[in-house]
């Protein structure tokens, strides 16, 4: 069972939720008639299966074996979906070196959340087997199966709008001449995403001296016990800065230096995003890990395929903060 990451603003109901999850996708694999269910290590094993592989389900389809991880938090980070390919390709060779002869298993990873298509054809690349939220919904309602909080669902649900932020997206373009259509569209994704908790985003906010002006912030007034509650307490983002960078190009160094001169834990806080088109370059990336070294001040980037992963979540039901959230544990756990 996986509560990795929730840590302790939010261990109990995490933990809960974990649990709970994973008993659903036990329950799936039992009452399915094609497949038959051989080791579940939280339901109890099998007499001719065991836990050996390091995974929560051992089962059969056919003559095929299915190797099936849970993972209540949907892996949102490329790094992320690396590492449990790894663990899930350790269990097949373990697997195959038991069960000599017999058919590679298929790896298959259950998470409730949903994966934009760029990772999906990552995971796909990889050998991986993807159970997301709305299959394993489809797949409830087949076998009568009562779905626990937090699966997301079909982006045909029609749960809340939100499928005019990826086509208005793909319409702007990069650059300068597309930079006040970004601005806005950048306003009404924040407010989309993360209000509520977070408050409206202020923008062309500018401090006292008017010598810096942040291009939108969010007040943090959470007090839910969630991930910004937790953001506030640990991390300073009082008042959540975020800067818009309708680059053609990765953000570098320079744009890492303005933000972080926005960041004071007097002022604003210490947290801020950068929305940008695509990812942080190399040396960008060396700049926020000496900025939180050096002087606590956190800054996360977010390009275009995470604000679309982001928005897909939020519009199947799920928390759009638990890309931010990864991404902050990718960024520490590699410092």
């Amino acid at each position: 069972m996986d509560t990795f990451g929730y840590g302790t603003y939010d261990g109990g109901r995490a933990a809960a939720r974990g649990i709970a999850f994973e008993l659903f996708v036990g329950e799936i694999l039992r009452r399915d008639g094609e497949i038959e269910l051989v080791f579940a290590s939280m339901l109890g094993g099998a007499a001719h299966e065991t836990g050996e592989y390091g995974i929560d389900f051992v089962a059969l389809r056919g003559r095929r074996t299915l190797l099936v991880e849970v993972k209540v938090a949907t892996p949102q980070t490329r790094g992320r979906l690396a590492e449990l390919s790894r663990q899930l390709q350790a269990a097949g060779q373990a697997y195959i070196g038991q069960h000599p002869g017999e058919l590679e298993p298929a790896l298959v990873l259950a998470c409730p959340g949903v994966l934009p298509q760029s990772k999906m054809a990552v995971a796909a690349q990889e050998g991986l087997v993807i159970w997301d939220g709305p299959y394993l919904r489809a797949k409830a309602g087949q076998l009568n199966i009562e779905v626990p909080p937090g699966v997301a669902f079909g982006e045909d649900a029609d749960v809340v709008p939100g499928d005019d932020l990826v086509s208005r997206l793909a319409d702007i373009n990069p650059g300068t001449a597309g930079w006040p259509g970004y601005e806005k569209y950048c306003e009404d994704l924040l407010s989309f995403l993360f209000v509520p908790p977070l408050n409206p985003p202020i923008p062309q906010s500018r401090d006292e001296r008017h010598v810096n002006r942040r291009d939108y912030v969010l007040p943090n007034y959470a007090v839910d016990g969630g991930f910004w509650q937790f953001m506030r307490t640990h991390y300073e983002a009082h008042l959540v800065v975020v800067e818009v960078k309708n680059l053609s190009r990765e953000p570098g160094k320079n744009e890492i230096l303005q933000v972080a001169n926005y960041l004071n834990p007097r002022g604003t806080g210490l947290f801020a995003l950068i929305l940008a088109r695509r990812d942080l370059n190399q040396t960008a990336r060396w700049i926020c890990r000496e900025q939180w070294v050096q002087h606590s001040k956190l800054i996360v980037g977010l390009s275009d395929e995470d604000v679309i992963q982001m928005v897909r979540t939020r519009m199947t039901g799920g928390d759009p903060a638990e890309l931010v959230r990864q991404k902050i544990e990718d960024f520490r756990l590699g410092i």
